[in-house]
């Protein structure tokens, strides 16, 4: 029902309000049609076609337009529609009798080409705010995933120092060196995405520890302190090179 309803409301009445405001005209027409006549024809049906089309566009919910911009547009356009219905009926019934029809055609233009400018020139900022909120949004998700991923890598080292007997005396709650790092990875902000080279550093510096893991992992009894340094080492010099990315960002 719902369907058909959409169909009636976005095709068949615009063709029928057409159909009606044609027929009207001819039947009111003046005995001698002018240029006039057929200008306000024809201006009337463009005046019933924005305003069917901005219908038809909010009704759409055009993915490329955001809620706000729909209802900016649908202001100018109703403002447009008004302020260019008020103009056709002054020309017609006073200013026709002191003003030629050329600064008639000459006025419609300028409201037409004004209507279109700020139109125009609104959905380009919808757009790039559009792309800033899209952006800001994979970020998020960008930053999420890094968080995750320290976690895990956080989690999988504990239970290895567990299991290998290596403790890690702090006077902080950090249970392992690497806790370290995972509180600083997780108030990382989005800006640092926008660098090509913070984003390449933090990704070497997950593989990083995922091999110094994997070291201490198959570490033997005499190896296994070296393994614990090496981690310390990579924490403190990780936690150092996030501390510059994050400063060079911010210029």
């Amino acid at each position: 029902m719902s369907k058909k309803i959409n169909l009636i409301a976005n095709y068949v009445l615009p063709i029928v309000v057409i159909a009606i405001t044609i027929t009207l005209f001819f039947m009111f027409k003046p005995h001698e049609t002018t240029a006039l006549f057929y200008l306000n024809l024809g201006y009337t049906i463009f005046l019933e076609a924005v305003f069917f089309g901005y219908l038809n566009l909010l009704y759409a919910k055009v993915k490329e337009f955001s809620s706000p911009f729909l209802a900016v547009f649908g202001v100018y356009a109703i403002y447009y529609v008004v302020i260019g219905f008020v103009c056709m009926l002054a020309y017609s019934l006073i200013l026709s009798h002191f003003l030629p029809i050329k600064f008639y055609v000459a006025a419609l233009m300028v409201l037409t080409l004004l209507w279109i400018i700020i139109s125009v020139l609104t959905a380009q900022t919808d757009s790039n705010y559009k792309e800033t909120v899209e952006k800001l949004k994979d970020d998020t998700h960008t930053l999420n995933f890094y968080t995750q991923k320290i976690n895990l890598l956080a989690n999988r080292y504990e239970k290895l120092c567990t299991e290998k007997g290596l403790k890690y005396e702090t006077d902080s709650n950090n249970r392992t060196t690497l806790d370290r790092l995972k509180g600083k990875i997780s108030f990382l902000t989005p800006n640092i995405l926008n660098n090509d080279t913070a984003v390449s550093q933090l990704t070497s510096l997950f593989n990083k520890c995922e091999d110094i893991i994997e070291e201490t992992e198959s570490a033997t009894d005499d190896t296994l302190v070296e393994a614990q340094k090496k981690m310390q080492r990579f924490v403190d010099n990780a936690i150092a090179e996030i501390d510059m990315l994050k400063n060079l960002t911010r210029r």
